[in-house]
């Protein structure tokens, strides 16, 4: 085999991303790590590279163990709990064995773990693609018949600090073995002292010439900021070299608010909105139905479902959690042409966590992600988004051949596939980051440090990995060794460290900058070893230079600061003045007159300006949703019992213990979440003797006729008032009442009435009123069953005395006078903003109109724009 142009190599175990090396100006020379020299001799070669993914060979390896469990080997009592985390140890164990030169064998009197592990690499070998170990096993079986391109390789790694196989390569191919690094800086100077202690010489007091400067912060961004800051000002492109060792991408985004290039480090994460659909996708196949999961598919930014369709959806299941209530059945229905789908994404046949969903089941819904995913891909530009949408696709199709190995009706445990989705859906990186023209050479490990660099700037020097405490026993460690298996011992890892940790520091010659957090719980061995052996290096603590403004601090970072003038926060004012008019919204309802009587600020901003919370930023929970159930309780109890009031106390506890269970599964699903067992009971127990309580006094009432939700109307001065009652009540003798449901605060809505302020129920008794007369109004509170109202002559039973408070029609005529004076206000351009600002004189309604000085809302969607208060 001839070749017209041999290649020169440099190999290192860490190159395979982030060389600072400067490119090489040679024609066929180039630096690869472990991926990249691989892929290189199987390409001169000619050996077929295994293409699999992670996952599936994850998923071969588990099939190879349940077959080989014969009920005496070592792995079965966790494989029985946990069989892909069992499988995902001795798989690891298992390329590490090959990488360090085992052939796949055990001896006879092997050890248990190592004939077991031998037992089962017996069916492995034939069924699963080749791990690194193996294909440089191949590649070293091919070059007896063959050669490569490559001339000469080059170590940038000591010899010892490679795995066997690529020991084994690095001989074969005549590597040229890496220099041992020498002192490069000045003898005398910081720098070179602490080079020579790591040489081994004796620790010597330093001078302070800032040729080492230590950087301590508590916060990464402050950190990461003031490197940024601190390498723009100093202009030493060229000549600097960045060592990130984790969290690179804190720093490259500081690079970029200071305006210097990207380094490329990337932020690897599970979280990419197009590989999260798959998890999404399978969480609601498990009952019971998780409200929030379901909330999180219809709303998540990429979904197989169109974003309107969603969008209707997620806000009934926001204010409603749960599938199959009746705002979701309309909802859908509204969605004809998507209705099948939404079913199928939806609301499919759910599974018990413990019992496992069928496998084929399963298999359908990945094999649907990646339809879509797939589908998208075909219509996406050549963009970065295509990256993320293709490794997405590809997880789906390796869960999808994941459970086609499965028997189709072999049911898969919730913690199973729960873990085999972590597994295929393993961090991707963010397609948007990337390294930019003119970066500085920067590096995520310091072993690549391998050249000469008049500045190292090591930003978050971390603790190492430790703990190489042995995981074999003597015994097994000798079996793997016949078997070729040469697994390093704890010091000979500890040895590779130090070379590694040592090589930039040794490679500087000018300056070493350390920047040291102080949130780790242990240090890095160099940090240490400067802390205990040395005395007087330049350290400067960040926090103090740049959130203080020490200003010898800053000299020291060689960083230019602007003073910049102190902006308080704008204080609460009482009001705000447009200078133009603002027109009333029509029509008009208790909640709009409301917030225009208490909170002027929220209506002007709610109905004028026309901004509003998200009506899908959460799933609803607590006396809300309790409240909402206790609501949609009684409108069912009464919609579906016409002779309701003949029915005996035993049927109306039946009729709640068949009603109440659908009704928390279509509408309250939250409490059927794990840990919620107490809740929901308690919910439950609430409202059937709510609804036992409520019939008690209806019966004492001589209530004959009840309408639920009954929407009422009715004209008044300039528009119409409008809203929806509750329990709108009609007596044998004709007369009549309204009641509003609320879950409780019995003590706050007796105190309401008390001052006047019983609003909701004037606006109802007006309203229903007509040119008859008013009807009683009254509030039933749900928690304690009992009925506030003014009119004992009505509800018998009633809990406040005759002499309570003012009656609803007095406070609907308090109101309208209310109403005129704030409506002029706004007719001026004058808003009251009741958001922390005390009271003025202005703030005075109407003799004869209703007390407006009431208490900020603490549920004011709009606090954060009224101005801050000085003690806050």
């Amino acid at each position: 085999m001839g070749y017209d142009s041999f290649m020169d190599v440099r190999f290192g175990l860490q190159r395979d991303t982030h060389d600072p090396a400067p490119d090489e100006d040679a024609v066929g020379a180039v630096t690869v790590g472990p991926r990249g020299l691989l892929r290189l001799l199987e390409r001169d070669l000619g050996i077929a590279e295994a293409v699999a993914h992670p996952a599936e060979a994850l998923a071969l390896y588990r099939g190879c163990l349940a077959e080989c469990d014969d009920l005496t080997r070592f792995y079965r009592a966790s494989f029985q709990v946990d069989p892909v985390g069992v499988a995902r140890t001795l798989f690891d164990w298992r390329a590490e064995w090959y990488l360090h030169g085992w052939d796949g064998t055990a001896a006879p009197d092997a050890p248990n773990r190592v004939a077991d592990m031998a037992a089962v690499e017996r069916l492995a070998r034939a069924r699963m693609p080749a791990g690194t170990g193996q294909r440089l096993a191949r590649v070293l079986g091919a070059l007896d018949d063959a050669r490569t391109q490559i001339r000469t390789l080059a170590l940038l790694d000591h010899y010892d600090d490679l795995p066997r196989m690529w020991q084994r390569l690095a001989r074969r191919l005549g590597a040229r073995p890496l220099s041992p690094e020498a002192p490069l800086a000045p003898p005398a100077s910081d720098l070179g002292t602490l080079q020579s202690l790591l040489a081994g010489g004796a620790p010597r007091p330093l001078a302070g010439d800032g040729s080492l400067v230590v950087m301590r912060a508590a916060s990464r961004d402050v950190s990461a900021h003031a490197s940024a800051e601190m390498l723009r000002a100093t202009d030493r492109a060229g000549a600097t070299v960045i060592i990130a060792s984790r969290d690179g991408i804190v720093l490259d985004n500081a690079f970029e608010r200071a305006g210097l290039p990207r380094m490329g480090f990337q932020h690897y994460s599970p979280f990419r909105a197009a590989s999260q659909v798959l998890k999404l996708a399978l969480a609601l196949v498990w009952e019971p139905l998780d409200p929030h999961r379901l909330l999180q598919f219809l709303i998540h930014p990429v979904s197989p479902l169109p974003w309107a369709v969603r969008t209707r959806l997620a806000q009934v299941v926001a204010a409603k959690p749960g599938v199959g209530g009746p705002e979701w059945q309309a909802a859908l229905d509204a969605e004809a042409d998507e209705k099948a789908e939404v079913v199928f994404w939806t609301s499919p046949e759910r599974y018990r966590a413990d019992a496992g969903a069928p496998a084929a089941t399963l298999r359908e819904r990945a094999q649907r992600v990646a339809g879509w995913l797939g589908s998208a891909l075909g219509w996406l530009g050549e963009d970065e988004a295509r990256a993320v949408y293709g490794a997405a696709l590809a997880q789906a199709n390796a869960l999808t051949d994941v459970f086609a190995q499965r028997d189709a009706e072999a049911r898969v445990p919730k913690v199973e596939v729960d873990r085999l989705v972590d597994e295929v859906t393993r961090p991707l990186p963010d397609d948007a980051t990337f390294a930019q023209a003119g970066h500085l050479p920067a590096t995520h490990h310091p072993a690549n440090v391998t050249q000469p660099v008049n500045e190292v700037f090591w930003w978050d020097i971390a603790p190492l990995r430790t703990g190489f405490g042995r995981m074999w026993t003597r015994a097994e460690l000798a079996a793997l060794a016949a078997a070729g298996a040469a697994l390093p011992s704890a010091e000979a890892q500890v040895a590779a460290q130090t070379r590694a940790w040592r090589r930039p520091v040794l490679n500087c010659r000018r300056r070493l900058v350390l920047v040291v957090h102080d949130d780790e719980g242990t240090r890095h061995p160099l940090w240490g070893r400067i802390e205990q052996q040395l005395r007087g290096w330049v350290e400067v603590r960040l926090d103090d230079g740049l959130l203080r403004g020490d200003d010898a601090a800053l000299r020291a970072l060689a960083v230019t600061t602007e003073p910049l003038a102190e902006r308080p926060l704008p204080a609460p004012r009482r009001w705000w003045h447009l200078g133009r008019p603002l027109g009333a919204p029509a029509p008009e309802s208790y909640t709009r007159m409301a917030q225009a009587y208490y909170h002027p600020h929220q209506w002007v901003l709610r109905y004028c300006a026309r901004l509003r919370g998200s009506r899908i930023a959460g799933v609803a929970d607590g006396a809300l949703l309790y409240g909402s159930l206790a609501h949609r309780l009684f409108e069912r109890f009464f919609t579906e019992n016409a002779s309701w009031g003949g029915m005996a106390e035993a049927d109306v506890r039946a009729w709640v213990a068949g009603a109440v269970d659908r009704l928390v599964e279509t509408e309250g699903a939250v409490l059927l979440e794990h840990g919620r067992g107490v809740d929901r009971q308690r919910v439950v127990t609430t409202l059937e003797r709510a609804l036992t309580r409520l019939l008690e006094h209806l019966a004492a009432a001589k209530v004959a006729r009840v309408r639920p939700e009954a929407p009422v109307e009715r004209a008044f001065m300039d528009g119409v008032v409008q809203g929806s009652a509750d329990l709108v009540l009609e007596g044998a003798d004709g007369a009549r009442a309204v009641l509003d449901a609320k879950w409780g605060s019995e003590n706050y809505r007796t105190g309401e009435i008390a001052a006047g302020r019983h609003l909701q129920l004037a606006v109802y008794g007006y309203a229903l009123a007509g040119d008859g007369d008013w009807p009683s109004p009254g509030y039933y509170i749900v928690t304690t069953g009992n009925v506030l109202a003014l009119d004992a002559g009505f509800f018998p039973t009633n809990h406040l005395s005759a002499d309570a408070g003012l009656g609803a029609e007095a406070v609907w005529n308090m109101s309208l006078k209310t109403r005129a004076w704030r409506l002029a206000q706004f007719q001026s351009g004058d808003i009251e903003v009741n958001g922390g600002a005390p009271p003025d004189a202005a703030s005075a309604p109407p003799p004869d109109g209703l007390e407006t000085r009431v208490d900020p809302d603490r549920f004011d969607d709009f606090r954060w724009l009224t101005g801050m208060e000085a003690s806050r």
